[in-house]
């Protein structure tokens, strides 16, 4: 018996499915979540949330912004900036992304809005790319 995730961003539903397990980049560690996990919210920082799906217990490897993570029951609900499944990654387009902020980066002033942006953009794209090394 599985417990239903879903993951949503702004613009869409990433994923709505009944699951095994989850694993998510909490700010004091990752977070594993199975069915009867007690009530949880919390934070999450950029990183990898993996999850085995119920149907084929095949695991799934996603990349996130941060956002929040809510546990009831049998229910967990994940709100992100930004969220994007391993299936959809472009290591090139992540690479001149990455290779963008950090000029951003090099250039912008420590507190303004454009480097924490490009910092954002940096460390998801750092994500991507670590997972992509991981997965193969």
């Amino acid at each position: 018996m599985g417990i239903y995730l879903d993951i949503v961003t702004p613009e869409k539903v990433v994923v709505s499915e009944e699951v095994e397990k989850v694993v998510c980049p909490g700010y004091d560690g990752e977070l594993g979540i199975l069915s009867g996990h007690i009530p949880l919210i919390t934070s999450l920082k950029i990183g990898e949330i993996n999850f085995i799906d119920s149907e084929n217990k095949k695991d799934h490897y996603l990349i996130v912004t941060g956002g929040y993570l809510e546990v009831t029951g049998k229910k967990i609900t994940i709100l992100a900036d930004r969220c994007i499944r391993s299936r959809d990654f472009d290591k090139v387009q992540t690479e001149l992304d990455l290779k963008k902020s950090d000029e951003v980066l090099k250039t912008a002033e420590k507190d303004s809005v454009e480097y924490l942006q490009a910092k954002e953009d940096y460390d998801y794209s750092r994500a991507i790319l670590k997972l992509l090394e991981k997965i193969g």
